[in-house]
């Protein structure tokens, strides 16, 4: 059996999309993930046309993200992916990010879940498509990180989920995880650092008339993040952060 088709796209960074440091703003960095993830899966016939026809959707559980150099002072960043099938319940996807010079900047895997959009539950990609093909590890996959709860945490804010923060599936788009976690840092800490390596996993979504819960806790180098749904009491999501 074939691999699947890559998909590299340049992605242009366009001053509105800097935060005041100068650097590419950490949600607009997940939306080009996901829009290049978007792109390949149409490629490759399991995209959002597919999901239509079969009243399916594609939900983001986990991002392993390693970066050497965070996206800065660039004119454009160039993202390749490719799906690497799946194992069980969930398909595997790796993103190469490049340079202007061409240079390799970061690589990122993730995890997708397919779910039937009117029980809500999942289903094995290869059940819903019998030619999806089986994922196969290898010795430099980037592994992900497990992530442990800090006792407390010192820093909170909470937001009500907009109508733009939705998606097609009628959620909030996975790019606010991350905004709705930063958003608890301190300014000077934003300021001062960097993003370098992220784990993100999530767990639920949310949707419009709800509240979010953001709480962070700093240790040097490493910030932990929960992100909760102070409605229902939730819990959303979970990011690990080492900075530079």
């Amino acid at each position: 059996m074939s691999e699947y088709i890559k998909t590299r796209k340049r992605y242009t960074i366009n001053y509105y999309e800097l935060n005041t440091n100068l650097r590419l703003k950490e949600f607009m960095f997940m939306l080009f993930l996901q829009d290049a993830a978007t792109v390949n899966a149409e490629k490759n016939g399991f995209g959002y046309t597919w999901c239509e026809e079969n009243n399916l959707g594609w939900f983001l559980i986990k991002y392993r993200i390693e970066l050497e150099h965070y996206p800065e002072d660039m004119e454009y960043i160039e993202i390749e992916t490719v799906c690497r099938g799946a194992s069980r319940l969930f398909a595997n996807r790796d993103f190469t990010i490049y340079n202007p010079s061409g240079e390799i900047i970061g690589r990122v895997a993730s995890l997708w879940a397919l779910v039937d959009m009117d029980t809500k539950t999942m289903i094995a990609p290869q059940k819903a498509k019998e030619d999806f093909q089986v994922f196969e590890k290898r010795e430099d996959d980037l592994s992900y990180k497990k992530i442990k709860q800090p006792e407390k945490f010192d820093y909170e804010k909470i937001f009500d989920v907009r109508f733009d923060d939705l998606d097609v599936n009628h959620h909030a788009n996975n790019s606010n995880y991350i905004s709705w976690a930063l958003e608890a840092l301190p300014y000077e800490y934003r300021m001062n650092h960097s993003l370098k390596n992220l784990d993100i996993q999530l767990k639920k979504d949310i949707s419009l008339g709800q509240t979010v819960v953001s709480r962070a806790t700093i240790n040097g180098l490493n910030s932990i993040h929960a992100v909760l749904n102070q409605t229902t009491g939730d819990e959303l999501g979970l990011l690990e952060i080492e900075w530079e």
